[in-house]
């Protein structure tokens, strides 16, 4: 063969390889793209779920602390956030991503952008979590605040100490059981226990039911959620050649153990139904990926059935968390971490490779920091601006006393 048909021959090769590595990065960002945004779906849903559970005069700003925790959390895990959870304290990756971002000349297709925008949406979930706990009695510019040093530090933060970041505290968290779920719960605790309850919430020291305004379409917003979980788990493995059918069939199993689990466990309530099918999904994010179908079902059932029973001992507490954002993300998260580590063994059924001792430290950890620093940081806020709504607005409704709109004007008029 001569040798200008050696090249030649190079020369095709090199070609074919470059399509195929064009080819694959397009795909990732293709993926990465279309799963976030069945994410970001969730946003939608938490709305509804949470909107659902409030009193009709307090929707509108259930409605401003879900868009708020989007739109800030967009610009501070573009600045800040999303360099801490990759790259910790180190300055030069800060230098580097902002020198980056002013400009549009991305290699690979944009595919450090697309990881960008689908770790963005993790991010927004987890702060939106605390606005269904916080819900109709916290401020709205204090909720921005809260927000915005969440999606900044206190979350990105937590994932650079846990599994996707520099695992100083290693466990195995596939889709966010405790890095995303458990901590959103647990820092709702910590401004729960900060804030203190709704007026009338407790008489004497007896709780008395404050019902939401609607509950179908916080059952809509259960389900909203459940559709953008695919998005959620499926789409953690983060790029399209590592897909997992296991994934998919682990996360419905356990969104129907956790809505069977809480349906049981509060003999037929419908709320609670909705939330249990919540629950089980956050449980199952942890080890949907090296547990067997029916692991994922035990997981969720599990998870479910501690719904009602800890919502009311928070309630016994004297606690007022209005949506059950610490029995249906927190606990629910810690039950499926450590769940993980038992149903993840291969005697189990599991793929094996997960250690119960880490995922029972990780929970801990999860509780402690998100809980202290919850409380932490609502304190801060209410000694700098003050927390809570005043008595007068509270019982007027947020909608109008910070928004000067009411959710269902007709009604008004009437």
């Amino acid at each position: 063969m001569a040798t200008a048909d050696l090249f030649a021959n190079a020369n095709n090769i090199h070609s074919i390889v470059q399509a195929l590595v064009h080819l694959a990065n397009a795909s990732d960002v293709f993926f990465l793209v279309v799963m976030g945004v069945l994410v970001f779906m969730m946003q939608w849903g938490f709305a509804m779920l949470e909107g659902g559970q409030v009193r009709k005069k307090n929707v509108n700003n259930v409605m401003m602390k879900n868009m708020v925790d989007w739109l800030i959390g967009c610009v501070s895990w573009l600045f800040i956030g999303g360099i801490l959870a990759s790259s910790g304290f180190d300055i030069s990756a800060y230098i580097d991503w902002w020198h980056k971002i002013l400009g549009s000349n991305w290699p690979n297709n944009g595919l450090d952008l697309a990881s960008w925008f689908f770790g963005l949406v993790f991010c927004a979930t987890a702060a939106t979590i605390v606005s269904g706990g916080v819900a109709e009695r916290i401020k709205f510019s204090a909720y921005v605040i809260i927000s915005l040093i969440i999606t900044a530090f206190l979350y990105p933060l937590f994932v650079y100490l846990g599994p996707w970041g520099a695992s100083i505290v290693p466990w195995h968290d596939y889709a966010g059981s405790l890095v995303v779920h458990g901590l959103g719960g647990f820092l709702a605790l910590g401004a729960i226990l900060a804030l203190g309850p709704r007026i009338g919430r407790f008489v004497n020291g007896k709780p008395v039911p404050i019902l939401g305004h609607n509950i179908p379409m916080a059952v809509f917003g259960a389900f909203a959620l459940a559709i953008g979980w695919y998005g959620f788990n499926v789409g953690s493995s983060l790029a399209l050649g590592d897909i997992s059918g296991l994934v998919c069939a682990t996360t419905t199993m356990a969104m129907a153990g956790g809505g069977i689990g809480a349906l049981i466990a509060s003999k037929n309530d419908v709320l609670f139904t909705a939330n249990g099918i919540v629950a089980g999904l956050v449980a199952i994010c942890s080890g949907t990926d090296v547990v067997s179908p029916i692991g994922g079902l035990l997981i969720g059932l599990a998870a479910g059935l501690q719904v009602p029973i800890v919502y009311r001992l928070v309630e016994k507490a004297g606690l007022d968390d209005v949506c059950g954002v610490v029995p249906v993300h927190g606990t629910a998260g810690v039950v499926g971490a450590i769940l993980a580590g038992i149903f993840g063994m291969k005697m189990f059924g599991g793929a094996g490779g997960v250690s119960l001792i880490d995922q029972i430290i990780a929970s801990i950890f999860c509780i402690v920091y998100g809980t202290g620093l919850g409380f932490i940081l609502a304190k801060i806020v209410d000694m700098i601006m003050g927390l809570r709504v005043s008595e007068e607005e509270e019982l007027k409704g947020l909608d109008l006393a910070e928004h000067k709109m009411p959710a269902y004007p007709e009604e008004e008029i009437m």
